[in-house]
């Protein structure tokens, strides 16, 4: 080992070594500057990420910092003044106090909401880091910022801790003030859990005689009364216990971002707590600090970043929602004849409320209103539409995609058990051969109704609702050759889905509320409508609201691209493909027919088809992709989904053959 360094030592260039770690160490002098001596730490471990080079060969990354920090070591040790600089730097940050909040909040959180911890982490990434003199946390999170630095000090720095701590009492740096520090953040840990375990949104779901009786508060007693290690471990297991609790209970009853996120961050001082006493109450060596020192910097690094955050936190609203969806979306698959007949005929008379409301989307666009009142007159036109189409039963083709997809969510369960991708591949074809069932319906309907009600206004009138000029001018901004129709399909089923979003957000709401056991219990609405109607109010209350959330929400994104489009000057419109077929189908009606004519049709079939489509196609991959996140499914699973799904015949083994090679 020793020639390996001095071999080290002579492959570098002395005096250029010795004179960079020497004005870097001088930075260090107890009378400069914190914010100096802080900058000289940093360059000294950027130092230690230098490659090394020994006998011509290069050594990797961890192997040339192992190599860069014993060499720091030794010529500490061999310059005493120098010495003395960087260990007085270390010891001013060990005394009293500094390190509390390094142990009980690095990779932590002091806030109490999700929103303002999603701010702080933002402005975390946007502004410089900054540090003070009394917070090791925030020294630690300057000096070591990559993931390099867990790797190292997990798996390598053991090597050098047990050097670097003997070099260091040699200076006279002591430690011993960590003790303190240990007791401090553990009491401080505990009062958060006891604060946190004792609020309503927690305790709602716990069953407790008195608030003392509640495992939150004994664990925080036992921490302030210094109870044995078993003790206080019994009551963090507790919390444990009661947490697992809470989350069982929540898969029955709705849930809200700022549970969950008071879920998460309950646990993860539930964690830290353990760590801390295990480093309390037992025999610290080099091997078990290198690991709690990385588990610090490895949380810390995570606790900055947003999308993460974002993912972790919402993870059981997202399946909670998906769950609300997915119980409508089985009412969109045909499972055998009689549900395909079924669908077909509901598909068909929406066909036919389609194209009275396609007729009177293109009155109230001829009418050229003020833009605020064209749009609120969409809006109403479509929101009428939608909702007695919820009311009857009916099946429009391209809101299905986003409430079938959300049923793969039980599947996606399954999957995660069994590995078996074979049912929700069948699934997926149910639902697409469905799909075209309720597009078939709607096309066959919408069609002549458009032409029945273009023919008795020109009966009626003289002439048809369409002019021949704004006929070519509706037919040039539907073809997929000469416009944006791409964009626009591909745009609305983005907003079919987020429809599909927002009722089965609204219907968790509902429940996380507990509406209905209000209205059960409600005197006034009971002596009205009754008991047993009041209760029958209260059971299909989530459902019909959440069904009105999703008409008026998905009438909002229709009647919204088109105004804000006007307003900015922006081309933003939509493209759905029932309400377009209406619209082409009145353009083509006041047109002469003949042969010559020919292209046009063809042209506005396909384009209809790819409308349809991308529609259908968007709205399905955003919900399937939400699903599988919900339930925690990795998203290289699908496309063995899609591929196989478009299979006509598939056998069971390719598939079981190619999910393997993804485990």
């Amino acid at each position: 080992m020793f020639r390996i360094f001095r071999r080290f030592n002579r492959s570098l260039n002395n005096d250029v070594v010795r004179a960079d770690l020497h004005s870097t160490l001088l930075d260090l002098k107890p009378e400069n500057p914190f914010d100096l001596k802080m900058e000289a730490l940093k360059k000294l471990i950027d130092w230690t990420k230098w490659p090394v080079t020994v006998g011509g060969e290069t050594k990797d990354y961890y192997s040339s910092r192992t190599i860069r920090t014993k060499f720091l070591l030794q010529f500490l040790d061999r310059n005493e003044d120098l010495g003395t600089y960087f260990f007085g730097a270390i010891s001013d940050l060990m005394k009293r106090g500094k390190a509390t909040r390094l142990l009980y909040i690095t990779g932590l959180t002091d806030h109490n909401g999700f929103f303002s911890e999603i701010a702080d982490r933002m402005i975390l990434r946007i502004l410089p880091q900054t540090f003070t003199e009394k917070d090791l946390a925030e020294i630690c999170r300057y000096l070591f910022d990559s993931p390099e630095d867990i790797v190292w000090i997990e798996q390598y720095a053991i090597n050098v801790l047990e050097p670097f701590i003997q070099t260091a009492k040699k200076f006279n740096v002591s430690f011993d003030f960590l003790k303190d520090d240990l007791e401090d953040a553990l009491i401080i840990l505990g009062s958060h859990i006891s604060s946190l375990g004792v609020t309503r949104q927690i305790r709602r779901h716990l069953d407790y005689a008195d608030l003392s009786d509640l495992s939150f508060i004994k664990l925080s007693m036992a921490i302030n009364r210094r109870d044995t290690p078993d003790q206080i471990l019994k009551e963090l297991t507790q919390c444990r216990i009661n947490i697992l609790n809470v989350r069982n209970k929540l898969e029955e009853v709705g849930v809200s971002v700022q549970l969950i996120y008071t879920i998460e961050k309950i646990e993860s001082y539930l964690n830290r707590t353990e760590y801390l006493l295990h480093l309390r109450f037992n025999s610290v060596d080099s091997t078990l600090l290198a690991k709690f020192l990385s588990k610090l910097i490895a949380d810390e690094q995570e606790h900055q970043g947003v999308k993460n955050f974002i993912q972790q936190n919402i993870h059981l609203l997202t399946k909670k929602i998906v769950e609300r969806a997915g119980n409508k979306g089985d009412h969109y698959i045909a499972y055998n004849a009689q549900g395909r007949r079924q669908l077909f005929v509901a598909a068909c008379w929406a066909g036919v409320l389609t194209a009275f409301t396609a007729v009177i989307k293109y009155w109230i666009g001829e009418a050229h209103f003020p833009y605020f009142f064209e749009g609120f007159f969409f809006f109403f036109n479509y929101s009428v539409s939608f909702l007695l189409m919820q009311y009857w039963h009916m099946a429009l083709s391209s809101k299905q995609p986003a409430y079938t997809a959300s049923a793969l969510s039980r599947k996606f369960e399954d999957f995660k058990k069994t590995r078996e991708l074979s049912s929700i591949i069948s699934e997926v074809r149910l639902i697409s051969y469905s799909q075209f069932l309720a597009f078939l319906g709607n096309f066959l309907w919408v069609v002549p109704i458009t032409y029945l009600l273009d023919l008795i206004y020109r009966f009626s009138f003289g002439d048809s609702i369409v002019s021949e000029k704004e006929a070519y001018l509706i037919l040039d901004k539907h073809s997929i050759f000469t416009s944006l129709t791409l964009l626009y399909a591909a745009l609305t089923g983005v907003l079919l889905w987020l429809s599909s979003v927002i009722s089965g957000w609204t219907e968790n709401w509902v429940i996380y509320r507990n509406i209905p056991s209000l209205i059960t219990q409600n005197s006034l609405i009971s002596g009205i409508l009754g008991k047993e109607k009041s209760r029958a109010l209260a059971e299909s209350l989530p459902g019909t609201i959440s069904g009105i959330a999703g008409c008026l929400s998905i009438s909002f994104f229709l009647a919204a691209p088109v105004i804000i489009g006007k307003i900015f000057g922006l081309p933003l419109d939509i493209r759905h493909v029932t309400l377009a077929t209406g619209t082409v189908t009145l353009a083509l009606s006041s047109l002469t027919p003949g042969l010559d004519q020919w292209y046009l049709y063809l042209e506005m079939l396909v384009s209809l088809t790819v409308i349809g489509i991308l529609n259908f196609g968007v709205s399905f991959y955003c919900a399937i992709r939400m699903a599988a996140t919900a339930r925690e499914v990795h998203s290289k699973y699908l496309r063995i989904i899609f591929k196989f799904s478009l299979l006509r015949r598939a056998k069971k083994s390719n598939i079981v053959q190619e999910t393997e090679q993804l485990l």
